[in-house]
């Protein structure tokens, strides 16, 4: 019986029965220092606008940067795409080492570029509270990635957002770290999955570390330190995907933690991040981050210099869109032990994963294979499934669903004709190819002839007020009117993008509709005609005592192809909505922090003997303490009742833990999906704790008069908080809160002990 060794047949590099660590290694040596240099870069934007392919720039930036390669420009169609890369990727692999290009792209609404699926943005899956169907989605974003190519995707983002302020919400899972941690891991987990060959099929990014507590909302603005604030309310997410998903990169943030730049944050980056938290993948830049080390941040002198701290701080692979790369410098430090060290064990990292993921093995992605996968039958339904499950309702004076679909409507708002999907998605407003407006879902529903449209406003201007007149002239001619406004986020290449509020780059410091939309929300209220607002955008919006006239409130978040269609079947009743906010909605303009898990000191408000005693800390205009549309709160068109109990179990470990048994019953008289949310509060401990915690969720489908248990474990340990970087479990009383919510009214409380 022979026994194949590995390297028996020719260099160890080419041998696939050789691990990947053996093959890298061996590839390694064989490298030069220039080359190891190259890996830690690449060319991110190969296409610009129109499939225009500059060789002459790309000769250029290859010869000094070549580890890496990305599609560009997000409005390019796929296939086409695809056969002008492929032929760069044969050209890279025919010369020298053979070392190919990973391919590497953002992710969030599907594939990077035009004719792949299109589903709502990451926000609005959130909302969704349904992870199991998430699954079902990144399961055919992974399809359409590995099809056209896509190898590596710059996903999921894992920051936890409670600043609304903040434009990129629409790109995070919300507010919530345990919420985050459960959608971040299942994203992971299904991109990763291996192929029947033992390859990785893509490798996902985790991203930013760390982010979502900037000052202001402001994109690049600095984090708010403090360890115990690091460990308890950024990084849990981190923790968990880490932990169980083992991701195969890790992207640091643009902005600085405590004074110090987060690219060139040794102590983040060692000490915690591979120290403690034990991250053994890649660890990149954001775009252009290096250099805003020598820029921005003035921190360093010279990109070089800029190169040399982000390397010895643990950076080892850096992300530039279309400019040089700071790392490229690095070939000419080769006097620097440690700089050569660290430089070679980025480049074996680099190596080892494209070995994971068959880089040196399997075939180019043939545009037949590409053909089918794209836009397959079971990714369009699952497309679907998730809009239906991502569009919150947030208020209904009994208006929906509606019981005439014979209605002439008047369809009103700047929204109302385009599709919103977010700045990272591939989809033009110009673009009419795939998925409706909400205007043509409404056609195609109650027909063309009952349908009377007028936007009213522009997204943006400020002066012209004309088409008010026009919008109220339709809805007094109507029956009902629908009014779409919101907060518009396109990418950079769309027509509109000079109209855009919402995504990268932008933060808001008015919470309310940009425009002259709010003056089109009040005057067609001021009718009196039965009217349904449906919200548009990435962030949170304040409705003020005006908007709140209306009849019904929807939120859509970014949407998907399939998002206006789940509307028109949510307002004709066909679908009963489920979406829970994964975001909390500010009463006021910097009423923060507004997220559901807010510190005791943060809310207290009023004074002992004052008249408004027991108001949240903003008392003028007085406000109530929890907003009425606080995170997991969202409406159904039945009513669900919530018994629980709770005992004491062991895990199968032989761990103390808390069963919490929760039988929710549909008391309505139509089918419907409830969130069974799991909170609690440790009443006292060494440190201040938010005034409560999510720690279990679960979504449940139930037909009119039927019940079910729902049944979480809770292992007592869970139930800790980190004290200086260690976790601890203190003794002592706890309360658990379990209901459809996390606003009080919503929950019902039970006592347990620690001992």
């Amino acid at each position: 019986m022979s026994t194949t060794v590995c390297g028996q047949n020719g260099d160890i590099y080419k041998d696939t029965t050789c691990t990947s660590s053996q093959r890298a290694h061996d590839l390694l040596s064989r490298m030069s220092w220039t080359e190891k240099v190259k890996q830690l870069g690449g060319i991110r934007q190969v296409l610009g606008e129109n499939m225009s392919f500059n060789k002459t720039n790309f000769d250029i930036f290859n010869e000094a940067q070549n580890g890496n390669i990305g599609y560009g420009n997000q409005f390019n169609p796929a296939i086409p795409a695809l056969q002008l890369v492929n032929e760069l990727r044969e050209n890279q692999t025919a010369s020298g080492l053979g070392i190919p290009y990973v391919l590497v792209t953002d992710s969030i609404n599907g594939i990077y570029l035009f004719n792949g699926t299109l589903f709502p943005s990451t926000l609005s899956m959130a909302s969704s509270f349904n992870v199991p169907l998430y699954g079902e989605v990144i399961a055919s974003i992974r399809e359409e990635c590995k099809a056209i190519g896509i190898n590596w995707v710059l996903s999921p983002e894992l920051d936890v957002v409670t600043d609304p302020r903040y434009g990129r919400v629409g790109e995070t899972y919300g507010e919530d770290p345990y919420l985050n941690g459960e959608f971040g891991l299942k994203y992971v987990q299904t991109i990763q999955e291996k192929d029947e060959n033992g390859y990785r099929k893509v490798a996902a990014t985790i991203k930013h570390f760390v982010y979502g507590w900037e000052a202001g909302g402001v994109n690049t603005a600095h984090q708010y330190g403090g360890i115990n604030h690091v460990y308890n309310d950024m990084l849990p997410p981190f923790i968990k995907t880490i932990s169980e998903g083992n991701p195969a990169s890790l992207m640091v943030s643009y902005a600085s933690l405590d004074r110090v730049p987060m690219s060139a944050n040794k102590f983040m980056l060692q000490r915690v991040l591979r120290d403690d938290l034990e991250f053994e993948g890649i660890i990149m830049s954001d775009a252009g981050a290096l250099n805003d080390l020598a820029g921005e941040f003035r921190i360093a002198q010279t990109s070089q210099d800029a190169a040399i701290l982000a390397v010895k701080a643990g950076m080892q692979m850096e992300l530039s869109p279309g400019e040089e790369s700071a790392t490229q410098t690095l070939v000419n430090v080769t006097n620097d032990a440690e700089i050569t060290a660290l430089v070679s064990n980025a480049t074996f990292k680099i190596l080892e994963l494209k070995f994971n993921l068959g880089l040196f093995d399997l075939p180019l992605p043939s545009v037949g294979n590409a053909t089918k996968v794209l836009r397959a039958p079971a990714h369009l339904e699952a497309a679907r499934n998730i809009s239906r499950e991502s569009i919150v309702l947030l208020q209904n004076d009994g208006l929906l669903p509606l019981q005439n679909t014979s209605h002439t409507v008047a369809v009103l708002g700047p929204y109302a004709s385009i599709i919103d999907p977010g700045s990272y998605a591939p989809h033009s407003t110009a673009d009419k190819t795939h998925g409706n407006s909400l205007l043509q879902s409404l056609q195609h529903a109650l027909g063309s002839k009952n349908i009377i449209h007028e936007p009213g406003v522009d997204f943006l201007d400020l002066t012209n007020r004309t088409g008010i007149t026009s919008a109220v002239t339709a809805a007094k001619s109507a029956d009902l009117a629908i009014l779409s406004v919101g907060s518009l986020s396109v990418y950079s290449s769309d027509p509109l993008y000079d109209k855009r509020t919402d995504g990268e780059f932008f933060a808001h410091a008015d919470l309310g509709f940009p425009g002259l939309q709010q003056e089109l929300i009040d005057a067609v209220l001021d009718t009196g005609v039965p009217t349904i607002i449906v919200l548009s955008g990435g962030q949170a919006f304040v409705l003020n005592n005006s908007t709140l006239r209306a009849n019904a409130i929807l939120h859509t978040f970014l949407a998907g192809e399939y998002t206006a269609d789940s509307v028109v079947e949510i307002l004709s009743g066909q679908v009963n909505p489920s979406g829970k906010l994964p975001i909390s909605l500010p009463q006021a303009n910097g009423a923060f922090p507004v997220a559901y898990n807010w510190l005791p000191s943060d809310n207290h408000g009023g004074s002992s003997g004052s008249p408004i005693y027991g108001s949240s800390a903003w008392q003028f205009p007085a406000i109530t303490i929890e907003p009425p549309m606080a995170f997991g709160f969202g409406l159904s068109y039945t009513s669900f009742n919530m018994s629980a109990e709770v005992k004491e179990v062991k895990t199968e470990g032989g761990d103390p833990a808390f069963e919490v048994s929760v039988n929710v019953t549909n008391t309505g008289s139509v089918a419907g999906k409830e969130v069974v949310q799991l909170y609690f509060r440790q009443s006292l401990s060494t440190i201040e704790l938010p005034v409560k915690r999510l720690v279990r969720f679960a979504k449940v489908g139930l037909g009119a008069g039927q019940s079910e248990v729902v049944t979480f474990v809770v292992p007592q340990v869970e139930m800790g908080y980190y004290l200086n970087m260690e976790w601890t479990l203190e003794k002592g009383s706890y309360t658990f809160y379990v209901g459809s919510s996390s606003k009080s009214a919503d929950l019902q409380e039970w006592d347990v002990t620690i001992e």
